[in-house]
């Protein structure tokens, strides 16, 4: 692997030479300041290295202000790293040089750049073994990569991100934090990233690419619950993966009545979800307003007959004639029911079976129900309307809704919080 090595040069040469012949790198850059920037050429006449093909120095006028310092550094170092073409894994930062300011600056000015810090350090020193380090027993440490603490603010993030439903961007911040934690740490937060994506897919109703990806994500978080069995967050969420997983499986049966129903249990917990979690009403209420429609069409496929290509042969003769000369596509030659006229079809039909059911239910509870979300739909800017839609509105609308189709909320699906 091609090596670049950075490194801050203070009053001694003797750590800058322990380092570069420890690390071998190919390139090399001097943080240094206007005052240590002549012992770079002494530097490389001790080293005498072949190994070295690209030099290049990083002088800061000021090194005791650590804010000219990490200007110096970052007004230079990312076209120097662009041009020489390194990655991460190929840089290492020796900060023991410099002042205290230096130090620092560098440290900061690369934290995204590395995955490894360096620091010379040795078990004699002057001045009764509390200055610097004594010429020629110097000792090479090779820190710990800091993302790997780091990335524990990273992961916060993303999990505030996923509970807010922002999945995308919750997703995002996991790969932030993927790109720059050590290899140990990375299977764990594939496995997070993994089960975000799982709720992307389902949230934008790509059930079979959600049902995969939680299947992966079940398997992963059993192997490290094997690894950890007594945490109760991990058994929590694995417990409700499976919840979920099983859920899909009814969205996902081929055909059938129950498969729909389940779809339309799952249409009103996205609305709540617009509504509740992020506070879009206005997508909320077309989400409701979706749900009735729904259920509408479901009934009446009880019936034999499709929303969008009704048989006008099914129809109840009473309605045949009004539902024809309405809903008649010229271009298409075929019965298009919206919404409303999909339940005067499953009206007419219970009364032809004599039965009264969720058809006469629609017309009984228009007014006070079915009416109001109706004019929420309409009236929304993204609809009909041109102002946005309000808390009150959407609180309205979803409880009329749950009335209406007769579903208690808790019987909705529900995605984890994520809290690890």
């Amino acid at each position: 692997m091609r090596k670049t090595l950075i490194i801050s040069v203070g009053g001694s040469i003797s750590p800058v030479i322990c380092s570069i012949r420890y690390h071998m790198p190919e390139n090399v850059i001097f943080f240094t300041s206007t005052e240590t920037e002549a012992q770079v050429t002494e530097i490389l006449r001790q080293i005498e290295s072949s190994s070295i093909r690209q030099i290049e120095k990083i002088v800061t006028t000021s090194p005791e202000d650590i804010n000219i310092c990490l200007r110096a550094i970052l007004a230079r170092l990312p076209n120097l790293l662009t041009r020489w073409k390194v990655n991460q894994d190929e840089i290492i930062v020796d900060f023991t040089g410099g002042t205290k300011s230096m130090s620092s600056a560098l440290v900061l000015g690369t934290i995204t750049y590395t995955r490894c810090f360096s620091y010379i350090g040795g078990k004699e020193r002057n001045k009764d073994g509390i200055g610097v380090v004594v010429d020629g027993k110097e000792k090479t440490l090779t820190l710990r990569n800091p993302w790997d603490e780091l990335a524990v603010e990273e992961k916060k993030k993303a999990l505030l991100l996923f509970n807010a439903g922002r999945y995308m961007a919750a997703k995002e911040a996991i790969q932030a934090a993927l790109d720059k934690v050590s290899a140990k740490e990375k299977p764990f937060l594939r496995t997070i990233q993994r089960l975000i994506e799982a709720y992307y897919f389902w949230d934008a109703f790509k059930y079979e690419n959600a049902k995969r990806e939680l299947d992966r994500v079940k398997s992963e978080l059993s192997g490290c619950i094997s690894l950890l069995p007594d945490d109760h967050k991990l058994i929590s969420l694995l417990e409700k993966v499976k919840e979920n997983g099983s859920f899909l499986e009814q969205i996902l049966k081929n055909g059938g009545f129950s498969s729909e129903e389940f779809e339309l249990l799952d249409l009103l917990a996205n609305a709540k979800r617009r509504g509740q979690v992020e506070n879009r009403y206005d997508d909320a209420i077309v989400r409701i307003y979706r749900a009735i429609e729904k259920r509408g069409q479901i009934e009446l496929k009880r019936y034999g007959l499709d929303a969008s290509d009704i048989d006008e042969q099914k129809l109840p003769e009473n309605i045949r004639k009004e539902i024809k000369s309405k809903y008649l596509s010229g271009d298409k030659n075929r019965i298009k029911v919206p919404l409303y006229a999909a339940f005067q079809i499953i009206r007419a039909k219970e009364a032809e079976a004599g039965q009264r059911s969720i058809g006469h239910k629609f017309f009984d509870d228009y007014e006070n129900l079915i009416k109001p979300i109706l004019d929420f739909r309409n009236s929304s800017i993204i609809v009909h309307g041109y102002n946005p839609l309000d808390k009150d509105k959407y609180e309205r609308a979803w409880q009329y809704c749950l009335k209406f189709l007769e579903i208690e909320e808790n019987s909705l699906p529900e995605f984890p919080r994520l809290d690890l």
